[in-house]
Protein backbone atom coordinates (compact mmCIF):
# COMPACT_ATOMS: atom_id res chain seq x y z
CA UNK A 1 0.00 0.00 0.00
CA UNK A 2 1.57 3.32 -1.19
CA UNK A 3 1.84 5.72 1.56
CA UNK A 4 1.39 9.54 1.40
CA UNK A 5 4.00 10.53 4.48
CA UNK A 6 3.88 14.73 5.54
CA UNK A 7 5.92 16.84 6.94
CA UNK A 8 4.67 18.58 10.27
CA UNK A 9 6.61 21.49 10.95
CA UNK A 10 6.69 22.52 14.81
CA UNK A 11 9.48 24.87 15.11
CA UNK A 12 8.85 25.12 19.16
CA UNK A 13 8.10 21.21 19.82
CA UNK A 14 7.81 18.12 17.84
CA UNK A 15 4.50 16.20 19.07
CA UNK A 16 2.92 18.73 21.19
CA UNK A 17 1.21 20.40 18.47
CA UNK A 18 -2.07 18.75 16.99
CA UNK A 19 -1.64 16.94 14.08
CA UNK A 20 -4.80 17.51 11.95
CA UNK A 21 -5.67 16.09 8.62
CA UNK A 22 -8.40 14.82 6.58
CA UNK A 23 -7.81 10.87 6.31
CA UNK A 24 -8.90 10.12 2.81
CA UNK A 25 -6.26 7.40 2.24
CA UNK A 26 -4.05 5.67 4.38
CA UNK A 27 -1.47 7.92 6.19
CA UNK A 28 1.56 7.19 8.19
CA UNK A 29 2.85 10.67 10.14
CA UNK A 30 6.13 11.68 9.79
CA UNK A 31 7.02 14.92 12.40
CA UNK A 32 9.86 16.94 12.50
CA UNK A 33 11.10 20.37 13.52
CA UNK A 34 11.76 21.51 10.13
CA UNK A 35 10.80 20.89 6.58
CA UNK A 36 14.53 20.20 5.84
CA UNK A 37 14.66 17.33 7.87
CA UNK A 38 12.95 15.50 5.39
CA UNK A 39 14.07 15.71 1.91
CA UNK A 40 12.70 13.90 -0.92
CA UNK A 41 14.70 11.09 -0.85
CA UNK A 42 13.98 10.42 2.70
CA UNK A 43 10.22 10.72 2.23
CA UNK A 44 10.46 8.42 -0.70
CA UNK A 45 11.80 5.91 1.51
CA UNK A 46 9.36 6.45 4.89
CA UNK A 47 6.58 5.76 1.88
CA UNK A 48 8.23 2.09 1.49
CA UNK A 49 9.17 1.44 4.94
CA UNK A 50 6.11 2.80 7.07
CA UNK A 51 2.37 1.78 7.58
CA UNK A 52 -0.84 3.34 8.34
CA UNK A 53 0.09 1.97 11.72
CA UNK A 54 3.28 3.95 12.43
CA UNK A 55 4.61 7.56 13.01
CA UNK A 56 8.13 8.95 12.47
CA UNK A 57 10.44 11.70 13.95
CA UNK A 58 13.08 13.56 11.45
CA UNK A 59 15.56 14.80 13.54
CA UNK A 60 18.39 17.25 12.32
CA UNK A 61 21.03 15.67 9.69
CA UNK A 62 18.12 13.20 9.48
CA UNK A 63 18.95 10.78 6.10
CA UNK A 64 19.21 7.48 4.41
CA UNK A 65 22.50 6.24 4.13
CA UNK A 66 24.03 6.09 0.56
CA UNK A 67 26.24 3.34 1.85
CA UNK A 68 24.10 0.94 3.50
CA UNK A 69 20.34 1.96 2.84
CA UNK A 70 19.82 2.24 6.95
CA UNK A 71 17.94 5.67 8.33
CA UNK A 72 19.59 7.74 10.95
CA UNK A 73 18.56 10.66 12.77
CA UNK A 74 15.34 9.32 12.78
CA UNK A 75 12.90 7.65 15.36
CA UNK A 76 10.29 5.26 14.28
CA UNK A 77 7.08 4.25 16.47
CA UNK A 78 5.77 0.99 15.20
CA UNK A 79 2.73 -0.68 15.81
CA UNK A 80 3.41 -4.16 17.50
CA UNK A 81 0.74 -6.08 16.62
CA UNK A 82 0.41 -5.28 12.88
CA UNK A 83 1.83 -7.19 10.46
CA UNK A 84 3.63 -6.14 6.91
CA UNK A 85 6.15 -4.37 8.43
CA UNK A 86 9.23 -3.74 6.18
CA UNK A 87 12.43 -5.27 8.11
CA UNK A 88 14.37 -3.20 5.73
CA UNK A 89 13.90 -0.23 8.09
CA UNK A 90 16.33 -1.43 10.24
CA UNK A 91 19.48 -1.39 10.01
CA UNK A 92 21.76 -4.68 11.28
CA UNK A 93 24.28 -2.88 13.61
CA UNK A 94 21.53 -3.20 16.14
CA UNK A 95 22.57 -1.38 19.47
CA UNK A 96 25.68 0.04 18.36
CA UNK A 97 27.18 3.52 20.30
CA UNK A 98 30.02 5.32 21.82
CA UNK A 99 31.44 3.84 25.00
CA UNK A 100 33.91 6.18 26.79
CA UNK A 101 35.97 6.79 29.97
CA UNK A 102 37.99 9.75 31.44
CA UNK A 103 41.51 9.68 31.83
CA UNK A 104 44.02 11.54 33.89
CA UNK A 105 46.02 14.39 32.12
CA UNK A 106 48.90 12.29 33.48
CA UNK A 107 48.70 9.08 31.44
CA UNK A 108 47.22 10.38 28.70
CA UNK A 109 50.38 13.37 28.27
CA UNK A 110 53.05 11.24 29.14
CA UNK A 111 52.19 9.66 25.56
CA UNK A 112 51.09 12.65 23.64
CA UNK A 113 54.39 14.82 24.18
CA UNK A 114 56.86 12.40 23.47
CA UNK A 115 57.07 12.01 19.48
CA UNK A 116 58.74 8.24 19.95
CA UNK A 117 56.39 7.32 22.64
CA UNK A 118 53.27 8.23 20.78
CA UNK A 119 54.14 6.17 17.55
CA UNK A 120 55.19 3.51 19.77
CA UNK A 121 51.17 3.54 21.38
CA UNK A 122 49.96 3.75 17.64
CA UNK A 123 51.67 0.72 16.71
CA UNK A 124 50.92 -1.10 19.69
CA UNK A 125 47.47 -0.07 19.73
CA UNK A 126 46.65 -1.26 16.12
CA UNK A 127 48.47 -4.73 16.89
CA UNK A 128 46.23 -5.52 19.75
CA UNK A 129 42.85 -4.49 18.25
CA UNK A 130 41.46 -7.84 15.87
CA UNK A 131 39.64 -6.32 13.07
CA UNK A 132 37.15 -8.06 10.71
CA UNK A 133 38.96 -5.78 7.74
CA UNK A 134 42.70 -7.60 8.39
CA UNK A 135 41.43 -11.09 9.05
CA UNK A 136 38.48 -12.28 7.22
CA UNK A 137 38.56 -15.53 9.57
CA UNK A 138 37.79 -13.30 12.43
CA UNK A 139 34.15 -13.50 13.74
CA UNK A 140 33.96 -10.44 16.16
CA UNK A 141 31.24 -10.38 18.89
CA UNK A 142 29.32 -12.98 21.04
CA UNK A 143 26.87 -15.41 19.16
CA UNK A 144 22.93 -14.64 19.52
CA UNK A 145 21.89 -18.26 21.08
CA UNK A 146 22.91 -18.47 25.30
CA UNK A 147 22.52 -20.73 27.74
CA UNK A 148 19.31 -20.10 30.18
CA UNK A 149 20.56 -17.51 32.30
CA UNK A 150 22.24 -15.63 29.12
CA UNK A 151 25.47 -16.56 29.32
CA UNK A 152 27.19 -17.38 26.09
CA UNK A 153 27.65 -20.70 24.63
CA UNK A 154 31.21 -20.44 23.83
CA UNK A 155 33.96 -17.69 23.93
CA UNK A 156 34.23 -14.68 21.26
CA UNK A 157 36.50 -12.27 20.24
CA UNK A 158 36.27 -8.82 20.99
CA UNK A 159 37.06 -6.03 18.06
CA UNK A 160 35.75 -3.72 15.27
CA UNK A 161 33.08 -5.48 13.25
CA UNK A 162 32.48 -2.65 10.74
CA UNK A 163 34.04 0.29 8.80
CA UNK A 164 32.99 2.87 10.71
CA UNK A 165 34.16 1.64 14.00
CA UNK A 166 37.62 3.29 16.46
CA UNK A 167 39.25 3.42 19.65
CA UNK A 168 41.61 5.55 21.20
CA UNK A 169 42.76 8.68 23.37
CA UNK A 170 40.37 11.82 22.39
CA UNK A 171 41.44 15.21 24.12
CA UNK A 172 39.23 18.53 24.95
CA UNK A 173 39.31 21.46 26.03
CA UNK A 174 36.50 22.10 29.27
CA UNK A 175 35.60 24.82 31.24
CA UNK A 176 35.72 23.63 35.15
CA UNK A 177 35.92 25.80 38.10
CA UNK A 178 39.04 25.64 40.17
CA UNK A 179 36.74 25.79 43.38
CA UNK A 180 33.80 24.02 43.52
CA UNK A 181 31.86 26.81 45.49
CA UNK A 182 33.14 29.72 43.31
CA UNK A 183 31.81 29.14 39.47
CA UNK A 184 33.22 32.42 38.87
CA UNK A 185 36.52 31.43 38.79
CA UNK A 186 36.09 28.70 35.99
CA UNK A 187 39.13 27.90 33.22
CA UNK A 188 39.65 26.06 30.65
CA UNK A 189 40.76 22.42 31.16
CA UNK A 190 42.91 19.85 28.86
CA UNK A 191 40.25 16.54 29.77
CA UNK A 192 41.56 13.29 27.88
CA UNK A 193 39.30 10.26 27.23
CA UNK A 194 39.70 7.00 26.19
CA UNK A 195 36.91 6.41 23.51
CA UNK A 196 35.58 3.06 21.61
CA UNK A 197 32.62 2.87 18.87
CA UNK A 198 32.05 -0.38 18.36
CA UNK A 199 28.78 -2.74 17.27
CA UNK A 200 27.53 -5.87 18.41
CA UNK A 201 29.15 -8.26 15.72
CA UNK A 202 27.98 -11.70 15.38
CA UNK A 203 24.83 -11.18 17.91
CA UNK A 204 23.47 -7.91 15.82
CA UNK A 205 23.92 -9.75 12.67
CA UNK A 206 21.87 -12.96 13.59
CA UNK A 207 19.75 -10.98 15.49
CA UNK A 208 19.00 -8.83 12.15
CA UNK A 209 18.93 -12.07 9.67
CA UNK A 210 16.12 -13.79 12.33
CA UNK A 211 13.60 -10.74 12.70
CA UNK A 212 13.87 -9.54 9.10
CA UNK A 213 12.70 -13.57 8.25
CA UNK A 214 10.45 -13.44 10.59
CA UNK A 215 8.39 -10.19 9.52
CA UNK A 216 9.20 -11.40 5.93
CA UNK A 217 6.62 -14.83 7.18
CA UNK A 218 4.07 -12.14 8.26
CA UNK A 219 4.87 -11.81 12.10
CA UNK A 220 4.10 -8.86 13.96
CA UNK A 221 6.73 -7.12 16.13
CA UNK A 222 5.10 -8.68 19.32
CA UNK A 223 4.66 -12.38 18.01
CA UNK A 224 8.23 -12.02 16.57
CA UNK A 225 9.74 -11.33 20.07
CA UNK A 226 7.98 -13.13 22.44
CA UNK A 227 9.23 -15.94 24.57
CA UNK A 228 9.75 -19.46 22.34
CA UNK A 229 9.50 -17.37 18.65
CA UNK A 230 12.05 -16.14 16.32
CA UNK A 231 14.41 -14.25 17.24
CA UNK A 232 12.57 -14.21 20.58
CA UNK A 233 12.25 -12.35 23.69
CA UNK A 234 16.12 -13.85 24.92
CA UNK A 235 17.53 -12.71 21.96
CA UNK A 236 16.51 -9.08 22.28
CA UNK A 237 18.34 -9.10 25.80
CA UNK A 238 21.19 -10.55 24.49
CA UNK A 239 21.40 -8.16 21.45
CA UNK A 240 20.73 -4.78 23.55
CA UNK A 241 23.94 -5.58 25.31
CA UNK A 242 26.11 -7.50 23.02
CA UNK A 243 27.93 -3.92 21.35
CA UNK A 244 27.77 -2.61 24.78
CA UNK A 245 30.37 -5.77 26.20
CA UNK A 246 32.19 -5.75 22.85
CA UNK A 247 32.87 -1.87 23.56
CA UNK A 248 33.89 -2.92 27.03
CA UNK A 249 36.07 -5.69 26.32
CA UNK A 250 38.28 -3.43 23.38
CA UNK A 251 38.73 -0.28 26.13
CA UNK A 252 40.54 -3.30 28.34
CA UNK A 253 42.76 -4.03 25.32
CA UNK A 254 43.81 -0.65 24.55
CA UNK A 255 44.05 0.58 27.87
CA UNK A 256 46.82 -2.43 28.25
CA UNK A 257 48.13 -1.84 24.91
CA UNK A 258 48.50 1.78 25.55
CA UNK A 259 50.27 1.58 29.23
CA UNK A 260 47.05 3.08 30.71
CA UNK A 261 46.48 0.80 34.15
CA UNK A 262 44.36 3.31 35.73
CA UNK A 263 40.95 2.28 34.35
CA UNK A 264 38.38 0.30 36.47
CA UNK A 265 37.28 -3.50 35.20
CA UNK A 266 34.74 -5.52 36.18
CA UNK A 267 33.75 -9.13 35.38
CA UNK A 268 32.22 -9.99 32.38
CA UNK A 269 28.79 -11.59 33.94
CA UNK A 270 27.76 -12.90 30.86
CA UNK A 271 30.89 -14.94 29.59
CA UNK A 272 30.95 -18.34 29.14
CA UNK A 273 31.81 -20.45 32.20
CA UNK A 274 35.26 -21.73 30.83
CA UNK A 275 36.33 -18.68 29.60
CA UNK A 276 36.73 -15.25 32.10
CA UNK A 277 37.03 -11.51 30.29
CA UNK A 278 36.60 -8.38 32.26
CA UNK A 279 35.15 -5.48 30.58
CA UNK A 280 36.28 -1.58 31.82
CA UNK A 281 33.85 0.15 33.56
CA UNK A 282 32.89 3.05 31.37
CA UNK A 283 31.67 6.50 32.84
CA UNK A 284 29.84 7.24 29.61
CA UNK A 285 27.45 5.02 27.34
CA UNK A 286 25.63 5.79 24.42
CA UNK A 287 23.30 3.67 22.70
CA UNK A 288 22.02 3.85 19.23
CA UNK A 289 19.87 1.66 17.36
CA UNK A 290 17.98 0.56 19.58
CA UNK A 291 14.46 -0.93 20.32
CA UNK A 292 12.18 -1.00 23.04
CA UNK A 293 8.57 -1.72 23.56
CA UNK A 294 7.24 1.43 25.23
CA UNK A 295 4.11 1.54 27.40
CA UNK A 296 1.42 3.91 25.90
CA UNK A 297 -1.23 3.70 28.18
CA UNK A 298 -4.20 3.03 25.70
CA UNK A 299 -3.60 -0.69 25.19
CA UNK A 300 -1.81 -0.46 22.07
CA UNK A 301 1.99 -2.13 21.70
CA UNK A 302 4.13 0.23 20.28
CA UNK A 303 7.73 -0.21 19.74
CA UNK A 304 10.32 2.86 19.65
CA UNK A 305 13.38 2.18 17.20
CA UNK A 306 16.04 4.94 17.31
CA UNK A 307 17.88 4.63 14.11
CA UNK A 308 21.21 6.16 14.02
CA UNK A 309 20.29 8.55 17.10
CA UNK A 310 20.97 8.33 20.56
CA UNK A 311 18.67 6.44 23.09
CA UNK A 312 18.97 9.20 25.90
CA UNK A 313 16.82 6.71 27.69
CA UNK A 314 19.58 3.35 27.23
CA UNK A 315 22.52 6.30 27.40
CA UNK A 316 24.79 7.13 30.25
CA UNK A 317 26.05 10.35 28.60
CA UNK A 318 25.24 12.44 25.12
CA UNK A 319 27.35 11.77 22.78
CA UNK A 320 27.14 12.99 18.62
CA UNK A 321 29.96 12.12 15.83
CA UNK A 322 31.41 14.23 13.65
CA UNK A 323 33.68 13.26 10.91
CA UNK A 324 36.74 10.91 11.65
CA UNK A 325 38.94 13.87 11.96
CA UNK A 326 36.74 16.12 14.14
CA UNK A 327 35.79 13.46 16.56
CA UNK A 328 32.75 13.24 18.84
CA UNK A 329 30.54 15.86 20.45
CA UNK A 330 30.01 15.38 23.84
CA UNK A 331 27.70 17.45 25.73
CA UNK A 332 28.09 18.80 29.46
CA UNK A 333 26.16 20.48 32.18
CA UNK A 334 26.77 23.84 33.31
CA UNK A 335 29.12 22.14 36.32
CA UNK A 336 31.39 20.04 34.11
CA UNK A 337 29.02 16.91 34.79
CA UNK A 338 29.25 14.28 31.65
CA UNK A 339 26.09 12.71 32.48
CA UNK A 340 23.52 14.83 31.71
CA UNK A 341 20.07 13.26 30.93
CA UNK A 342 17.41 15.06 28.68
CA UNK A 343 13.84 15.78 27.76
CA UNK A 344 12.68 16.98 24.48
CA UNK A 345 9.77 15.94 22.56
CA UNK A 346 11.52 13.83 19.61
CA UNK A 347 11.34 10.97 21.87
CA UNK A 348 14.06 12.06 24.02
CA UNK A 349 16.47 11.30 21.12
CA UNK A 350 19.38 13.47 20.13
CA UNK A 351 21.36 13.35 16.23
CA UNK A 352 24.09 10.62 16.73
CA UNK A 353 25.42 10.45 12.67
CA UNK A 354 26.75 13.23 10.83
CA UNK A 355 25.45 12.90 6.87
CA UNK A 356 27.39 11.12 4.90
CA UNK A 357 28.31 12.52 1.73
CA UNK A 358 30.55 9.63 -0.06
CA UNK A 359 30.00 6.00 -0.32
CA UNK A 360 33.16 3.97 0.60
CA UNK A 361 33.95 3.22 -2.95
CA UNK A 362 34.03 6.47 -4.11
CA UNK A 363 36.19 7.47 -1.78
CA UNK A 364 38.51 4.94 -2.22
CA UNK A 365 38.65 4.83 -6.15
CA UNK A 366 39.10 8.41 -5.78
CA UNK A 367 42.09 8.09 -3.53
CA UNK A 368 43.72 5.61 -6.12
CA UNK A 369 43.39 7.68 -8.94
CA UNK A 370 44.93 10.59 -6.59
CA UNK A 371 48.02 8.12 -5.64
CA UNK A 372 48.04 6.77 -9.56
CA UNK A 373 48.38 10.33 -11.11
CA UNK A 374 51.24 11.12 -7.81
CA UNK A 375 53.09 8.27 -8.69
CA UNK A 376 53.40 9.56 -11.91
CA UNK A 377 55.37 12.39 -10.64
CA UNK A 378 56.78 10.71 -7.53
CA UNK A 379 57.29 6.47 -8.03
CA UNK A 380 58.21 6.12 -4.08
CA UNK A 381 55.23 7.85 -2.83
CA UNK A 382 53.08 6.41 -0.56
CA UNK A 383 50.50 8.53 0.46
CA UNK A 384 48.48 11.39 -1.57
CA UNK A 385 46.36 12.57 0.99
CA UNK A 386 46.40 16.13 1.34
CA UNK A 387 46.60 15.82 4.98
CA UNK A 388 48.25 12.67 5.60
CA UNK A 389 51.52 14.61 8.03
CA UNK A 390 48.68 15.44 10.57
CA UNK A 391 46.64 12.03 9.98
CA UNK A 392 50.14 9.46 10.37
CA UNK A 393 50.65 11.23 13.63
CA UNK A 394 47.05 10.59 15.32
CA UNK A 395 45.47 7.42 13.21
CA UNK A 396 46.75 3.98 12.34
CA UNK A 397 44.98 0.85 11.06
CA UNK A 398 45.73 -2.81 10.04
CA UNK A 399 44.62 -4.17 6.58
CA UNK A 400 45.61 -6.45 4.09
CA UNK A 401 49.15 -6.16 2.10
CA UNK A 402 47.89 -5.47 -1.82
CA UNK A 403 50.82 -3.22 -2.23
CA UNK A 404 49.41 -0.38 -1.34
CA UNK A 405 47.92 1.21 2.31
CA UNK A 406 45.36 3.85 0.85
CA UNK A 407 43.84 5.95 3.83
CA UNK A 408 40.34 4.32 4.83
CA UNK A 409 37.27 5.88 3.46
CA UNK A 410 36.35 7.94 7.00
CA UNK A 411 40.01 9.68 6.49
CA UNK A 412 38.63 10.14 2.74
CA UNK A 413 36.14 12.76 3.05
CA UNK A 414 32.69 10.66 3.74
CA UNK A 415 30.81 11.99 6.57
CA UNK A 416 29.89 16.10 6.54
CA UNK A 417 30.75 17.66 9.89
CA UNK A 418 28.06 18.03 12.42
CA UNK A 419 25.44 21.02 12.30
CA UNK A 420 22.91 20.55 14.31
CA UNK A 421 24.47 21.72 17.48
CA UNK A 422 24.41 25.05 16.16
CA UNK A 423 20.59 25.52 15.62
CA UNK A 424 18.96 23.15 17.20
CA UNK A 425 19.90 22.42 20.46
CA UNK A 426 17.24 24.70 22.02
CA UNK A 427 14.42 22.30 20.23
CA UNK A 428 16.40 19.23 21.37
CA UNK A 429 16.74 19.67 25.30
CA UNK A 430 20.15 20.62 25.22
CA UNK A 431 20.54 24.73 25.86
CA UNK A 432 21.52 24.67 29.36
CA UNK A 433 24.50 21.93 28.26
CA UNK A 434 27.87 22.64 26.62
CA UNK A 435 29.27 21.43 24.29
CA UNK A 436 32.96 19.78 24.38
CA UNK A 437 34.72 18.62 21.63
CA UNK A 438 36.83 15.54 21.65
CA UNK A 439 39.80 15.79 19.32
CA UNK A 440 41.26 12.45 18.06
CA UNK A 441 45.38 12.32 19.80
CA UNK A 442 45.90 8.13 19.48
CA UNK A 443 42.94 6.66 17.50
CA UNK A 444 43.17 2.86 15.90
CA UNK A 445 40.40 2.84 12.91
CA UNK A 446 39.49 -0.34 10.49
CA UNK A 447 41.12 -0.61 7.37
CA UNK A 448 39.79 -0.14 3.80
CA UNK A 449 37.67 -2.93 3.21
CA UNK A 450 39.39 -6.02 1.31
CA UNK A 451 37.55 -6.50 -1.90
CA UNK A 452 37.70 -2.65 -2.12
CA UNK A 453 41.33 -2.26 -1.59
CA UNK A 454 42.53 -4.83 -3.74
CA UNK A 455 40.27 -2.72 -6.75
CA UNK A 456 42.11 0.24 -5.60
CA UNK A 457 45.36 -1.76 -5.83
CA UNK A 458 44.85 -2.75 -9.05
CA UNK A 459 44.21 0.72 -10.57
CA UNK A 460 47.51 2.10 -8.84
CA UNK A 461 49.83 -0.77 -9.52
CA UNK A 462 48.44 -3.04 -12.39
CA UNK A 463 46.14 -6.36 -11.33
CA UNK A 464 49.49 -8.68 -11.86
CA UNK A 465 51.67 -6.97 -9.16
CA UNK A 466 47.91 -6.76 -6.89
CA UNK A 467 47.10 -10.44 -6.96
CA UNK A 468 50.65 -11.32 -5.96
CA UNK A 469 50.24 -10.08 -2.25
Amino acid sequence: MNLHVYVHRVASGLLQVPYRFVCLVAMAKVFALDEDHCDAELRSALQNGLRVYDECVALPQAHKSTETGAFKNVVLNLNGTETELNPDIFSPNWFCGVSGIEISANAAESILKDPLKRASALHALVSAIPTEMQNEDYSIGPELDATEDDRDVQDWVAGFDSPGCCVGIYSASQARSVDLSNNGISRPHRVYFLMCKAGGGLAAQSFHSRLSASLKKGLSLDQALTEGSSPGAQALRRVGMAAQRNRGRILCIAAEALGIHEIDRLSDMGCCESKAHRVAVTHLNVVSNSLQKMSTGFGVSTYQYYSGCVDSQLSQGIISCSNAGEGFLLFADQDGTQKVSIKNSACNAIPFSSVRIKSNKSAVLEAAETLKRERERKPNISSAHVDSKWISERFSWKGRDFGIDLEPPPLQGTYNSETFSSVWCRELGLSKCRAVRLEPEIVCIPATEPAKLRAAARHVIGSAAASKK
